[in-house]
């Protein structure tokens, strides 16, 4: 997530929005969120139904598989990347390229 503070404003003047879910009580990811000094929202997945809904679920548990996400307005998948592990996640410049249309 810190990643993607760094190019906050790249993404916002290319017309993105960016939302943090995270599977954390509410409490923590209000930490994490100051911790980090992130300038975008950071939301609650109670249950992880939002992961699940996904396909970023961890099998038995209520945990996210580190993802991100390229959502258009009308709700399209246009890129992702699922993690491997927690410290498995794309380089800023690579979610900007997605974000942009390029190919990474």
């Amino acid at each position: 997530m810190a990643g993607l503070q760094s190019i906050l404003p790249k993404l916002t003047a290319a017309g993105a929005t960016v939302v943090g879910i995270s599977t954390d009580e509410a409490p923590e990811s209000r930490m994490l969120r100051k911790t980090l000094g992130l300038g975008f929202p950071l939301l609650f997945d109670e249950g992880a139904e939002i992961a699940a809904a996904y396909g970023v679920r961890m099998r038995g548990d209520t945990l996210a598989i580190p993802a991100v996400f390229v959502v258009t307005s009308d709700r399209r998948i246009v890129w992702r990347h699922v993690g491997e592990n927690v410290p498995d996640r794309p380089t800023p410049q690579i979610v900007l390229d997605a974000v942009d249309g390029q190919p990474s």
